[in-house]
């Protein structure tokens, strides 16, 4: 789990561009998923700031199932935490998996 994305091909960090510069991969696809998951975080702490705990949770599970990162784990246990689902939230933040 990082929080810098990487060509899923060659490894290479990403410079802002839709081709990997080392290989010539396009990233475009990627690049999406993870502008998905930035946008599902957003929603889910929307959602927490309004109290709507359940929405929060199913919000930052979807994040996180699309990018896995250290915020995005961590944004679920405070969703889990918020819905009063305490278990979960300890498992959820040793697995890793989401």
């Amino acid at each position: 789990m990082s929080d810098h994305p990487r060509c899923p091909t060659c490894r290479a960090p990403w410079r802002g561009v839709t081709a990997c510069p080392r290989c010539g991969t396009d990233l475009g696809p990627v690049m999406r998923v993870a502008a998905r998951a930035w946008e599902l975080r957003v929603a889910a702490r929307a959602a927490l700031a309004a109290r709507r705990d359940q929405e929060a949770v199913e919000l930052a599970t979807a994040a996180l199932r699309l990018h896995a990162t250290p915020w995005s784990r961590r944004l679920l246990v405070l969703a889990l935490l918020g819905a009063g689902r305490t278990a979960e939230a300890a498992r959820a933040l040793t697995s890793r998996t989401a």
